[in-house]
């Protein structure tokens, strides 16, 4: 079965939306990932596989393709782990594909199912935003950052069973509440922490 989630790479501070694509089938068991992938990103592969099993999915020997599009993009980082997860246990028939549709999903996946933290979620949630998605799903200790991105639902998940759950239209989790990191973010400027406005030069040593 074929399935599809979104996610996002950065190349600097500039963003582009990522399909995952993932292909499960008969055949001889093999797990192969193609798209132009920096090697942390290959090695997603075995993340993967090890945190399905850790969590209590039961997935039957198949061959599982997974391309990451558009090819010509370099796709780096380990925020591609959760989406990843997720088209698969989609395409192994855990939840529908068509609830993929719509969200973006990033995350790195520890070997138990726990999901870490990810560097560079504002400006990939950013991306997202101005391509025209309205729904995220990001790891916990990051639903904060993500949140700053005015009329993005944020959904934190801690682990790749409250994802697929979620997906699955079983678990309830109630989306992150901009409101409370926007007050945080006003009271640390009143307090007086530095601010990039307020760099006017540097000395020049000569």
């Amino acid at each position: 079965m074929f399935s599809i989630s979104y996610s996002a790479a950065l190349q600097g501070i500039k963003g582009s939306i990522v399909h995952v694509e993932a292909d499960v089938s008969d055949g001889m068991p093999f797990f192969s990932m193609v798209g132009y992938l920096a090697s942390e990103v290959k090695e997603a592969k075995e993340r993967v596989r090890i945190a399905i099993k850790n969590q209590g999915f039961d997935l039957k020997p198949k061959k599982i393709t997974i391309n990451l599009s558009p090819a010509d993009l370099k796709k780096e980082g380990t925020a591609f782990d959760l989406p990843i997860a997720a088209a698969i246990l989609a395409s192994s028939g855990y939840f529908p594909r068509e609830n993929l549709e719509g969200i973006v999903l990033i995350g790195e996946l520890n070997l138990d199912g726990k999901i870490s933290g990810i560097n560079g979620v504002l400006p990939i949630i950013y991306t997202a935003f101005e391509n025209g998605f309205r729904k995220c799903m990001v790891p916990a200790c990051n639903a904060k950052e993500a949140a700053v991105i005015e009329g993005m639902e944020v959904i934190d998940v801690e682990s790749l069973r409250e994802a697929a759950e979620y997906l699955a239209g079983v678990r309830n989790i109630i989306p992150v509440e901009r409101q409370c990191f926007a007050k945080e973010l006003a009271n640390a400027s009143e307090n007086g922490m530095p601010d990039f406005k307020d760099v006017i030069g540097q000395k020049t040593l000569i």
